[in-house]
């Protein structure tokens, strides 16, 4: 009988941004000769999905957190903000210099890089995410076509990035990822006068993700379950991070990756060895896939 795959991205099939191990890219090939099925399923939204994980070859995607759902060549669900909404967060973006950016299907949306108070820091990370950039004029964010946006949050900001979620709470849920540390944040600012940013480096900003209510992994692929007309038992989710929760709790059959954050390997059902210790082929492997 097919079974139906769901793979996180970051942490759990590519590490640190570049490397997906060679055991894992066989073992996703070799359970899909066997007849199943198998799908991305990520936070990132669909332009920054990377060609070498797309190149592994799936039958499907969820991603934007459950914003964009694809099977075959057939686009199942594309979430977009409204005007209105992006009004709303664009006047957040404005008052003070919030590292936010918008994440679209075809593009990263920001504000000129001027804006923000680190830019050479944004740029930098907005580089690893292998998605076309584009700038969008602060008086017109209705230029934008996006479904959610993250952030890079320096300990200054944080107060006023919670601030900005309880306002528009009514149409956007946060998932936290990192929270900012002043000490190392210092450290590193200081760092920073005598030489540039490097890839790596621990800047100490907390790490932020905003989804439309109702969008998360979990419902994404329990929209698929209907359409394709599975059940959740068939379904079996692999992940690592805080935005791998509702999937890993709600989806019976759940992976946590053995360099998993701690509290999310106590919501899932079985803990795999660590991504670079051949976490994928060792977890399909033990469940017979």
């Amino acid at each position: 009988m097919t079974k139906y795959l769901f793979f996180d991205i970051d942490g759990t099939l590519l590490h640190q941004g570049s490397y997906i191990p060679e055991s894992a890219i066989a073992a996703l090939r070799n359970t899909r000769k066997k007849g199943n099925k198998i799908f991305i399923c990520s936070g990132r939204s669909r332009a920054m999905l990377p060609k070498k994980v797309l190149d592994i070859g799936f039958d499907g995607i969820v991603c934007g957190g459950g914003t964009y759902i694809s099977y075959g060549d057939k686009i199942i669900k594309q979430h977009r903000l409204s005007e209105d909404e992006l009004r709303r967060i664009n006047k957040w973006f404005l008052a003070k210099p919030v590292a936010c950016f918008f994440e679209g299907d075809e593009y990263i949306f920001t504000l000129p890089l001027s804006h923000y108070g680190n830019p050479e820091r944004l740029q930098m990370f907005l580089e690893l995410l292998s998605a076309p950039k584009k700038i969008y004029e602060p008086d017109h964010p209705e230029e934008v076509e996006a479904a959610k946006f993250s952030g890079m949050i320096v300990p200054e900001l944080w107060d006023y990035t919670m601030e900005m979620a309880e306002d528009i709470k009514d149409f956007m849920h946060l998932i936290i990822h990192n929270y900012p540390n002043a000490d190392q944040h210092e450290s590193y600012m200081k760092t920073m006068v005598n030489e540039p940013p490097h890839e790596g480096d621990d800047s100490g900003d907390g790490f932020v993700e905003f989804l439309p209510n109702g969008c998360t992994k979990a419902e994404g692929i329990k929209g698929l379950a209907k359409i394709l007309d599975f059940p959740l038992t068939d379904a079996y989710t692999f992940g690592d991070s805080e935005n791998d929760r509702e999937m890993l709790t709600e989806i019976p059959n759940s992976i946590c990756m053995g360099n998993g954050n701690e509290e999310i390997k106590k919501v899932a059902s079985y803990v795999t060895a660590d991504l670079l210790d051949d976490g994928i082929y060792k977890a399909l492997k033990h469940f017979g896939l």
